[in-house]
């Protein structure tokens, strides 16, 4: 192998020389007897000989081809050196320069130096100048690069060959890898089953492809727009597989689908046979309630459905056919009772009865005409109603509390009777009538006066004047009327309606009177009435101070606005300040008050700043007297002889006013909000101390704790509560259930399924209604001696309704010296004819 090399490089070396060296250092004449050519191609036969000659470690195809390769590297230096037809030979042909013996194999000398070397383009292999691996001589030219990639396919068909300078690179294609035969196809499938990874999503498989895989579905699958994952095929949203037309339900599953029947419907071979028939089945109803037990409990009644059933309350009755109870078909208005009739409930049922008054078979119901028979009771008037009638009395009367006699109403006790003046009550009505000198009006009850002047001048001697209810006669003076209100008489003496005057009178001795008047009164022209005397319409003003009164035969002082008749004096005034003036404060104007120092308030009252407020007092300039319970400037603090907590505010007298988490007169109380639940305490701010087992924040979940253990496969639940099995019921599942029977089991039967009562010895019948006396033997000891011992006996006898009952009597304490003897019974009920 290293033989190989060396032939190598020096066969690369010599072909690089292919260019002819024609270029004599500095001034040299000397003629070269041989060209470097002449010198490769000497060098390379040798290297043929050796190589023709026992190399070892080279095989003889090896050899075969370098040989070949230096042959033809001879062949074109060759050509290189020989001169074209009529060209003269090069100056590095015939020139021999003493030179040539400087310079081994085909260097030159190197300019600007007296050494020897190669070119830039070229390297040294030994004395010889030759291209580069990867480049090729090319003459003038020098070195060129070999482009491997146009001359041949040395990457193979799956890669891709870049040139590169003095060599090339080989890329492979997407989908292989490089291995020691080249560009191999990598197995993406095998690859992922080996790394985890997923080369084909979902439930696609996976096959492998010269420089790629692909993707394929399974059936039942189709390929996702992605082309990695398989999407499953619905085959029931296409056309009809399962007949549906039979009941069948298509079901789509993962890469197929299944025909099967709803729930509710079982699968059965079809009707018919033959060829015509499809292959398939046909989906029948479950008819669940045929099935037994049946699957409705209690009262209801099961409805199959398409598919399944339905329990259902029968008539009569209302639930979710689980549980059925009465239905009230009167308080729900479902019943079909005549509106005049009641509805009364029963179990399962209902029935109608017309209301009083009313006839019918409750669903119908006609009025009663009570009117029609003796007037129905009533003393005046019958009215018929519907469902019943009324009494009405006559004008003037009121219907007694009987509701049907009639009594006289007193119209004169209301409002007099409408009448003006008089009243008088009669039978069924009243009248009005008028005092003396009224008469009554047309409309009998308004009374007009009578104008007696109008008749003979009322019975007067000189003036008449009528008035409301009379008249009054009248004298021109000197004459007085006399005491018969009618005629005039001279006066001669006071006895006579007093003189004719109005207030005093005197008689005279000559037969004349003399008037006089009271005082505050002057006597009037006419010297015989009086007038009042105006003694506030002189200069004094009556002697008032500020103003003055007149009255009839008198006077009174009074005052202007803002003051006040003094007490001690009646004609002074003084003035009046509201408030009034405190503090030793003088009144000296309406409403202004001459006060001492320190109460400039108003009335004299001292101001306090801020205002006393919760009922205080200002004594003196800002100082507050406060009501028990506050304090403070103003009265505005409150007091509380407790300290509030838990930063609790005093707002009032021993009030305080707790934050949202506390409580209590002083605050001192946690509160819980919720509120603890079962019987929990609440020991700080939202939280609990539960008792009883009770758990949770509220103390809200129930513990799951029996005292005493469940009954009759009874399951603990809770807190000494058992969930029941069917059949049984109570906290502790002690109690059987039964539903009562109707009608209902008689003498202390108990109620049996299919509503059968089961009967207690000593009782028969369908609800146990009958009693049977059964035959008691007892056998009483022969023993001489005194013993409690006792004899039984049933006697039937016949109860209400023909029902036979049994009676039994005891008799204890009896001296038995009989032999055993045997008790029956016997029938006292009659025997019954017609059997």
């Amino acid at each position: 192998m290293p033989h190989l090399c060396i032939l190598l490089s020096a066969l690369l070396l010599m072909t690089s020389a292919v260019e002819p060296q024609n270029r004599l250092e500095g001034d040299e004449t000397e003629v070269l007897n041989r060209t470097e050519a002449d010198l490769v191609q000497d060098q390379i036969k040798n290297l043929i000989e050796n190589l023709n000659g026992p190399t070892p470690s080279l095989t003889s195809t090896m050899a075969a081809s370098f040989k070949t390769t230096a042959l033809n590297q001879v062949t074109t230096l060759s050509q290189a050196s020989s001169p074209a037809p009529g060209q003269e030979p090069t100056t590095a042909g015939h020139q021999v320069s003493s030179l040539a013996s400087r310079c081994p194999g085909n260097q030159v000398m190197l300019e600007g130096s007296s050494a020897c070397g190669c070119p830039s383009d070229r390297i040294k292999v030994g004395d010889l100048c030759t291209c580069p691996l990867g480049f090729r001589f090319e003459g003038a030219a020098g070195c060129k690069d070999v482009d491997e990639c146009a001359e041949e396919v040395p990457c193979g068909p799956h890669a891709n060959c870049t040139n590169t300078p003095g060599s090339y690179s080989c890329r492979c294609h997407r989908g292989y890898l490089t291995g020691a035969a080249g560009c191999q196809d990598v197995d993406e499938c095998a690859l992922a089953e080996v790394t985890g990874l997923q080369a084909c999503g979902g439930n696609a498989e996976c096959t492998n492809t010269l420089g790629s895989f692909k993707c394929s579905c399974p059936a039942g699958y189709v390929m996702a727009p992605n082309g990695q994952n398989c999407q499953d095929v619905d085959e029931c949203s296409f056309v009809d597989l399962c007949r549906r037309d039979l009941g069948n339900v298509c079901a789509n599953t993962p890469g197929s689908f299944v025909c099967r029947c709803p729930p509710g419907f079982r699968a059965e071979a079809q009707d018919c046979k033959g060829a015509a028939c499809p292959n398939s089945t046909a989906c029948r109803d479950v008819d669940e309630c045929s099935a037994s037990p049946a699957p409705c409990d209690g009262r209801g009644v099961c409805e199959n459905t398409p598919g399944s059933y339905k329990c259902v309350c029968p008539a009569g009755y209302r639930g979710n056919g689980t549980h059925c109870e009465d239905l009230n078909e009167c308080a729900t208005g479902a019943h079909g009772c005549d509106v005049n009739a009641r509805c009364g409930n029963i179990i399962g049922s209902y029935f109608c009865q017309c209301y009083q008054g009313f006839n019918g078979d409750g669903h119908f119901c006609f009025d009663i005409d009570e009117c029609a028979v003796n007037n129905g009771h009533c003393e005046h008037n019958c009215t018929n109603e519907r469902g019943g009638y009324s009494c009405q009395c006559a004008s003037g009367y009121s219907l007694n509390q009987d509701a049907r006699g009639c009594t006289d109403v007193n119209e004169c006790l209301s409002s007099n009777g409408s009448c003006a003046h008089l009243c008088v009550n009669t039978p069924g009505s009243f009248q009005c009538r008028c005092r003396p000198g009224y008469q009554l009006h047309i409309d009998g009850h308004t009374c007009v006066d009578i104008d007696e002047c109008k008749l003979q001048n009322g019975g007067c001697s000189h003036t008449c004047t009528n008035s409301p209810g009379g008249h009054k006669c009248h004298c021109p003076p000197p004459l007085l009327l006399d005491t018969d209100d009618l005629t005039c008489s001279n006066v001669t003496s006071c006895k006579l309606r007093n003189g004719g005057c109005a207030h005093g009178c005197v008689t005279r001795a000559e037969g004349h009177v003399q008037c006089s008047c009271r005082a505050g009164w002057k006597l009037s022209e006419d010297l015989r009435s009086c007038e009042d005397a105006d003694e506030c319409g002189d200069f004094t003003n009556g002697g008032c101070e500020q103003l003055c009164q007149n009255h009839p035969g008198t006077f009174n002082c009074t005052c202007r606005e803002g003051y006040q008749v003094q007490a001690d004096d009646p004609t002074k005034c003084r003035p009046v300040c509201d408030p009034p003036c405190r503090n030793y404060g003088v009144c000296v104007a309406p409403n202004i008050c001459d006060c001492p120092l320190g109460y400039p308030g108003l009335g004299c009252s001292a101001m306090c700043s801020p205002p006393c407020t919760h009922g205080g007092t200002c004594m003196r300039w800002n100082k507050c007297l406060c009501p028990p319970g506050w304090t403070g400037e103003g009265c505005h603090s409150a007091v509380c002889e407790l300290p509030c907590a838990n930063g609790g505010r005093c707002v009032g007298p021993d009030t305080c006013q707790c934050p949202s988490d506390y409580t209590g007169p002083q605050c001192l109380l946690p509160l819980c909000i919720p509120a603890c639940q079962n019987g929990g305490r609440c020991v700080d701010v939202n939280k609990c101390t539960c008792v009883g087992g009770w758990q949770g924040a509220r103390c809200q979940i129930e513990p799951v704790q029996c005292q005493k253990p469940c009954k009759n496969g009874g399951v603990c639940e809770g807190l000494n509560r058992c969930r029941c099995t069917k059949g049984f019921a109570g906290r502790l599942c002690e109690t059987a259930v039964t539903t009562p029977c109707v009608p209902p089991c008689r003498h202390g039967a108990t109620c049996s399924p299919h509503n059968t009562c089961t009967c207690p010895e000593g009782t028969a019948g369908l609800h146990c209604e009958r009693l049977t006396c059964p035959v008691v033997t007892t056998v009483v000891n022969m023993a001489r001696a005194v013993r409690k011992a006792f004899r039984e006996s049933y006697v039937d006898r016949c109860g209400p309704l023909g029902i036979q009952l049994c009676t039994k009597y005891r008799m204890n304490q009896a001296r038995v010296y009989l032999q055993a003897y045997r008790v029956g019974y016997k029938i006292q009920c009659p025997e019954r004819r017609g059997r």
